[in-house]
């Protein structure tokens, strides 16, 4: 586990030293409390998966302060714990610390960034959802381009720093999206560069792995009885090789979705053909030729702060039927109380 109580007193002291000084120095200081409660049972038999229940709840306070118009310093904690506390399940507490420019068109941010407000969307193929309750944080860089039509995200995450016994290893991804009326055009992409250790005696080769997806779809939401319904298609192209071991291996297919919601019921399914791909940081189902995921859903509650929905995922591979339950709550609060 990692440890970040000198980082976290440091924020607090600065923030407490800025507080006194806000009427000078800062235009605007705000706070805000986000709440994340999560029970993910997983009954999962096919190879590569791991059939596990996530079950605990993460809370995250956190301020800021406007030092200049668009100009935004955030400071915070995120503290998880997974019920059933014992010597293998300790606490995990995780600094918020960022710089942050927003403005019409672009955000922009460095640090440590709850990933929540960054990546929360990003398709499961690309990044796993395990990491809503593993690593809340993007730690790195955030930038975003976007305009009434086009948005188009780029951004690093640092995942381990290298040392005698840890590689160096990183991600590096791109994600955006160009709507023209009722049609619009998906991409996208993700490198994962796992590199070496300091220790020279390790037997240890560079990985490079990545993977690249895009999606035409039409968005009927306005044009039917239903609250939504969003059909996309495209394809995937991933890549791994590990260097002065195998070249480089190639795998691609067919992926689409289809995602259906009425009042506060909603259906997706999630399709890929194609041959298995290799991707350390995704969904783990993907490592086989054909699947298909169905998830039903129903929010039993939904407010301008506060979202709780259930899930029935049922997972379909070659001679293997998964299924998923979980229940997401979501409370995030803000106040603005200096100007």
């Amino acid at each position: 586990m990692r440890s970040y109580s000198p980082l976290i007193y440091s924020i607090l002291f600065i923030s407490i030293i800025s507080l006194f000084q806000s009427p000078l120095k800062a235009q605007k200081f705000g706070f805000g409390v986000d709440f994340f409660g999560y029970a993910d049972n997983r009954e999962f038999k096919t190879p590569y998966t791991i059939p596990k229940t996530f079950f605990g709840t993460t809370i995250s306070p956190k301020f800021y302060f406007q030092i200049e118009k668009d100009h935004r310093i955030y400071g915070g904690v995120h503290i998880n714990q997974e019920f059933g506390l014992n010597s293998e399940n300790r606490t995990r507490v995780n600094p918020i610390a960022y710089y942050n420019y927003n403005n019409t068109n672009i955000d922009f941010a460095i640090g440590f960034i709850p990933r929540d407000l960054t990546l929360k969307d990003i398709p499961k193929m690309v990044l796993a959802d395990t990491l809503m309750y593993d690593r809340p944080n993007l730690e790195g860089m955030y930038f975003q381009y976007k305009n009434s039509n086009f948005k188009q995200v780029v951004y690093i995450d640092w995942i381990s720093k290298q040392g005698r016994r840890n590689r160096e290893q990183f991600i590096t991804g791109i994600r955006g999206r160009y709507n023209l009326g009722k049609f619009f055009i998906k991409n996208d992409g993700l490198l994962y560069h796992n590199a070496l250790s300091s220790n020279d005696s390790l037997d240890e080769h560079i990985q490079d792995n990545g993977i690249l997806m895009g999606n035409v779809g039409l968005d009927l939401s306005n044009s039917t009885v239903l609250d939504s319904l969003l059909i996309q298609t495209g394809a995937a192209i991933g890549f791994d090789r590990i260097r002065n071991v195998s070249g480089m291996k190639v795998a691609s297919g067919f992926i689409s979705t289809i995602y259906v919601g009425y009042k506060r019921f909603f259906l997706e399914n999630s399709l890929y053909l194609g041959k298995p791909m290799n991707l350390p940081n995704g969904d783990p189902f993907y490592h086989r030729a054909s699947y298909d995921r169905i998830d039903l859903g129903w929010i039993p509650f939904k407010t301008k702060r506060l979202e709780g929905k259930f899930i029935a995922s049922f997972h379909f591979s070659k001679g293997h039927v998964d299924n998923q339950q979980a229940f997401l709550l979501r409370y995030n609060f803000a106040k603005e109380i200096l100007d």
